[in-house]
């Protein structure tokens, strides 16, 4: 397998990993010391993995939607810098009604072989845009527009419904 190979397989299973909660093979794709930081936590592995965001339920469905991702290798240092475009597709609770959030973002991992393996030393997720939608049309999600206002754009309402169920966004 190439580097390249190798580290496109790291990157696609630790999102597959992630929905489906193989916490023991997703710890695996980063390196001891990572850093991670998503809308809802930063710090390390220990922090991320078998974790979840206040306004997640496992009882309902999440589906990543990965794009190809451009990776960057640095054969001369052992390094690589990936940019990974996904969406991301749940469905949670607003407001005691179904509701369904697609997120679109952007993981930046920095990658580095250890050992003479590829592992994740560090991601950062950058979310671009969002919807909100009830899961059965026409349900009213009964948002008060003030509760929005201020809320950045391309997360709104991700921070919406996490701010609802309890949650901050960094």
């Amino acid at each position: 397998m190439t580097d390249f190979e190798a580290i496109q397989n790291l990157v696609v299973a630790e999102r597959m990993y992630r929905v489906s909660h193989r916490n023991n093979e997703l710890a695996e794709c980063y390196a001891p010391d990572a850093n991670i930081h998503t809308s809802w936590q930063s710090g390390g592995v220990n922090t991320f993995v078998g974790k979840e965001p206040v306004e997640t339920q496992k009882s309902l469905p999440i589906v990543n939607r990965c794009n190809p991702p451009l990776i960057r290798i640095n054969q001369a240092s052992d390094r690589a810098v990936v940019e990974y475009p996904m969406t991301t597709t749940r469905e949670l609770m607003v407001n005691g009604e179904e509701a369904v959030l697609t997120s679109f973002m952007l993981l930046v991992e920095r990658i580095e072989k250890i050992n003479g393996e590829w592992k994740i030393v560090d991601m950062t997720s950058i979310n671009e845009y969002d919807i909100l939608a009830p899961a059965i049309p026409g349900v009213d999600l009964k948002i008060n527009p003030d509760d929005v206002k201020g809320l950045r754009k391309s997360y709104r309402w991700l921070a919406y419904t996490r701010m609802n169920a309890g949650g901050e966004i960094s």
